[in-house]
This record gives structure tokens, sequence and C-alpha cells, in this order.
């Protein structure tokens, strides 16, 4: 059994990854690529372009450097990242997993970090595994921690053969090779796989009670199950792999389409008319000098301010430039692939309220466009939860008491004076509706971030202070002044009778 086998699958979605990589990555990486995004024009392949000092190398070169590809990708990514996490997601977990909250991985990263990476591995190539590990040894020993594998290095799984029973992954096969430093400073690709197995790996089905193995393989390409070890904390194993893959519309262990991948598409479309349209302008500009009457050994061909062209009696000198039919047809094509790509990568995530428009019609508009960043948030969430209830089974916890809740909330609708006016006006008038229910909606639409008991509390101290401005010495003041007044009165009553 070579480790090194991929699934089925595996190969109909790399070149996929490896298209959104290149178009995240920039222009740098597309280029980088040559021909596959590229081709290089017939004229160019004629001329040659096998080796670097071949004329039809030297001019696909100048042909790629030319063109622009823009960077649609990495700002879609960056925007839809931008509307997943405007707030943060609700974690809820068993005081035993609390230090995962703050340093969840070796690395020293967050729960939130941790799923941010994983939405934007979501987006970018549709793909991206989480596992539960314990640490055998350092300071860290005895603990659980969770890495990330990304689609590319997730090589082989199995769910068993289908059934009536859930399916369940018994085989995981990743490829953790990387550069290791050795003691002259120098750098050394090591090859290793981490092997993940549930009951027996020679078999499709896990029977009874199985339990979690687990085995790494550095500098082999054959499996050993002798290899393999029960991960174990205290004593306690697990009945099920902690890995969970994350796709943008399921946990399933079979790869989807990248999400974007209509946007790389039109990216590089835009970078092979950007190529063939700066290569006309480029033809344009370069006109070509013909002399009539003139052979080739006399003619000078020097033009240009200060030089001269000497040519027999009734020669002829004229410039001949490439025709200009086609250049406006190119940049409008280009124009709208430019617009067609911006409305793509940025119109989706216009949440932000038009004028006139109402909450609902805003909330309507914004659920349309952004169906896929709520599965994609859905699906990351899902995944590290169930990471996170193996984890919990680990350390002795209730697993049920993980909850990994995404914000879906993507509408920046904040309530306006006005409408809480007439909110507070229905109800005076008899809508069905309490005041916990209003602050409620006061608080999700960001007009106060306190709790409805904290509002209470801090209406009833706004009250204590307002009753302290009326003193009771004023009052006392107030009474005497009006009660000379009286009696001044009385007096003067009385000295008219008089």
């Amino acid at each position: 059994m070579a480790l090194s086998n991929k699934h089925p699958l595996y190969a109909d979605h790399l070149a996929a990854w490896q298209q959104m990589r290149d178009c995240y990555a920039g222009e740098a990486a597309v280029k980088a690529a040559g021909f596959a995004y590229l081709p290089a024009t017939p004229g160019q392949v004629e001329d040659g372009i096998v080796a670097t000092n071949q004329k039809g190398w030297i001019v696909y070169s100048a042909y790629r450097k030319r063109a622009r590809v823009p960077d649609a990708v990495r700002e879609a990514v960056d925007a839809f990242m931008g509307v997943l996490h405007r707030k943060p997601a609700s974690i809820t977990l068993p005081a035993a997993l609390e230090p995962l909250r703050e340093r969840a991985t070796l690395r020293g990263e967050s729960l939130e970090l941790l799923l941010r990476k994983v939405n934007e591995e979501q987006l970018i190539v549709g793909r991206i595994g989480i596992l539960g590990d314990v640490v055998d040894e350092g300071p860290q020993a005895g603990s659980v921690y969770l890495v990330t594998y990304t689609a590319e290095r997730i090589l082989n799984w199995d769910e068993g053969s289908r059934s009536l029973e859930p399916a369940a992954l018994n085989l995981v096969v990743l490829d953790e090779s990387e550069q290791e430093r050795q003691a002259d400073f120098s750098w050394r690709a090591v090859t290793k796989y981490r092997v993940l197995v549930l009951g027996d790996p020679e078999t499709n089905e896990p029977e009874g009670a199985a339990i979690y193995r687990a085995g790494t393989f550095r500098e082999t390409e054959t499996f050993d199950a002798g290899q393999l070890v029960v991960p174990s904390l205290k004593g306690r194993t697990l009945s099920r792999i902690p890995f969970a893959i994350a796709n943008p519309k399921d946990v399933t262990a079979a790869p989807d389409r990248p999400p974007l991948l209509g946007l790389a598409d039109l990216v590089l479309a835009i970078y092979r008319g950007e190529a063939d349209y700066r290569q006309s302008l480029f033809m344009q500009g370069q006109a070509t000098l013909v002399t009539v009457g003139a052979s080739l050994e006399s003619a000078t061909t020097r033009v240009g301010a200060g030089a001269e062209l000497a040519l027999p009696q009734g020669g002829d000198a004229k410039f001949i430039v490439a025709p200009s039919d086609g250049i406006s047809e190119q940049r409008e094509a280009l124009e709208n692939d430019y617009r067609h790509a911006s409305v793509r990568g940025g119109e989706l995530v216009d949440a932000t309220s038009r004028q006139k428009e109402s909450g609902e019609a805003l909330r309507v508009r914004v659920a349309a466009r952004t169906t896929t960043l709520v599965t994609v948030a859905k699906a990351g969430a899902f995944a590290l939860e169930q990471v996170l209830k193996a984890a919990a089974e680990w350390v002795g916890a209730n697993p049920d008491e993980v909850e990994v809740v995404p914000h879906l909330d993507f509408v920046d609708d904040p309530m306006a004076g006005k409408e809480l006016g007439e909110v507070m006006t229905a109800k005076s008038i008899g809508a069905p509706l309490s005041l916990r229910s209003v602050h409620a909606q006061m608080r999700m639409r960001g007009m106060t971030e306190l709790t409805y008991e904290e509002e209470l509390a801090e209406i009833e101290r706004e009250a204590e202070a307002v009753a302290m401005l009326g003193t009771p010495e004023s009052s006392a003041e107030d009474g005497p002044e009006e009660d000379e007044e009286e009696g001044g009165d009385a007096e003067d009553a009385e000295g008219d009778e008089e």
C-alpha cells in the first residue's frame, strides 16, 4: 500500500485548486505558469519557443509581460471575509476546553483566527480539513490542539461503502511533507505522511466498536499498520476519527467546486484578452520602414531626428503600420469583462442600506446575494464544532456543551430614531410587543450594546440622578418665602381696612 496514492476525486479537482491558488496569489503566480494560462500565438510557436534565446520565446516573453492580471479574486475573498466576520462567531465550550479559545493550535492561534482560516480556504479552493490531536511531549503534554490541512494535503480518504448507516470516515491520508533546517543551516525536503484509521485499515467498513488509531510515516512510501498508535488522554480513546472537512456547502469528504472558480476563469480570460489587446497596441505603434527603388545593401535603415536616408533617383520610402481594425472591439470586450468581474466580486457583498429601502427589503436582497456566504459560514462552523466535540470526549467533558454558531447577519441596517418611534407608537396603541423584544431589536441593529437588565439598571440610576437635582434645602427655602408673601398680603389687607 503506497502512502502517496490519491483518491480518484483528488485528481479531478487538483487543476481547479491550482488555478484558484494562482489567481489568489496574483499576477506573478499567474504569469509564472507560462503557457498554462496564456498560450503562445502560432507565429511565436513557428519562431521557436523551446529555448530562451529563440525569437518566438523572446516575443512571447514580451507578449506575456505587457498583459495585466486583475487582482479580482483576492479582492473578492477579502471582501467576503469582511462580511463573514463583521461580527465574531459564538463559540461555547466546556470548562475543560476553555484554554483552546485563546490557544487552539501549536502556533498559538485562537479559535476565532482558526475559524477565519477555515472560511478563507473555503472561499479560495473550497476545501480544508481540521484535525484534533493530543500533545505527547513537552510542556503542553496531555493537552489537545487543532491543526488544519489544505485541500492539496488531504490525499486520500474513505467513508465506507454506501449503506443505511451514516457515512463515517474510516481512513484519511494526509501529506505533512515540509522543508527541515539542517545543522549547517541548509534546508532539506522531507517526505512525511500521517494516516488516520478507524478499525482495520485493510477493510472498507470498521467492525464493532472500532478504536481510532493514527501514525506518522517519515521518508517512506510504504504503509505499516504496526506503526499505528492509539491517541489517548488519561486513558480515554475515541471511536471516531477527529477529522472534519469543510467544503463550501457541506462537510462531506467529497470535494466540491470552489465557489469563486467562475471569477477565476473570468480573470484568466481578461489576462488573455489583455495580452492580445496590448500586443495590438504595441504593433500599432511599431511602424515598418519600406523603401522603393533601393537595394538592401545600399539603403540605410536608420530613421529619426538627425538621421539621413539616402535613396537613388526615383526611389521612395514610407512607413506602414499594422491595421487598427478590431482594437476598439478588443477594448470594449475587456471593459465588459472587467465590469462583469467587478459585479461578481463586489456587488455580492453589498450589504448596505439603500435610501428609502426598508429593513426587510434589504434583508431579502442581501439574502439572495449571500447564499454562498451563508453555506460557507455554516459548513465551516459545523466542521470546527465536530472536531471540538471529539476533543471534549478526550478531556472527559460533555460534547453536547460544545457549540459553534456563525454570524449570519450580513445586513448593515442600524435602527434609526424614527423607526424606533414608530415601533413604540405601535406598542402604545395595542401591538403585542414587549419592551424586552423592542430592546432585542435595538441591540441587534446596533442602537445599544447593553443587555436588557443592564439597560434597566442604567435607567434607574438616571432616575435617581434626576431626583437628586431637587434637594430638600431648596424646597424648605421656597416654603417660608411663600408664607411671608402670603403674610405680607394679609397685613396689607388689614391696613386697607383700617
